[in-house]
């Protein structure tokens, strides 16, 4: 008896695709973003950050100088995350579709330097070997992020 209600609920669930076009709801093509004054928070965060780095080097605040560095990494990486996933000003279809055109090319950025690097590094024979954590390879994403999506915001 319970494989007949499964039946009858299967049934009642099919979906009609139709072959050219998946239709979708608003609500399913939105994104959801953090408020427009997170921007400010992540440049607060930044800001702080840029500072505690400077202390930091200049030695008026005593760290070991690999903690500081992680610290500020993460705390920076976590800043530009924020700020890559909050609203602008005026938010519409076309801001998305170039949100997630930026986040693509950005995504395509990073799996290019992961498979590149190492090749670059074998033919200079560990001459150009930078020391790039995953850290340093989110950073450099997001930065290329925010590089394309005001590029085709500009363009668009």
């Amino acid at each position: 008896m319970n494989n007949s209600k499964c039946k009858v609920y299967l049934l009642i669930r099919k979906v009609n695709l139709t072959p050219s076009l998946i239709t979708m709801d608003k609500s399913q093509f939105e994104l959801r973003l953090l408020p427009i004054y997170f921007k400010t928070v992540a440049l607060g965060i930044m800001l702080v950050t840029f500072c505690f780095s400077l202390l930091s080097v200049f030695e008026i605040i005593t760290f070991d100088k690999e903690v500081a560095k992680t610290i500020s990494k993460s705390v920076f990486l976590i800043a530009l995350l924020i700020l890559a996933i909050s609203k602008n000003k005026i938010e519409d279809e076309l801001t998305l579709v170039i949100r997630l055109k930026a986040f693509t090319a950005s995504f395509i950025f990073g799996v290019l330097i992961v498979i590149i690097d190492p090749i670059i590094n074998l033919f200079f024979e560990g001459m150009l070997l930078l020391d790039k954590g995953v850290t340093e390879l989110l950073i450099g994403m997001l930065l290329y992020y925010f590089f394309m999506f005001f590029l085709m915001k500009r363009n668009k």
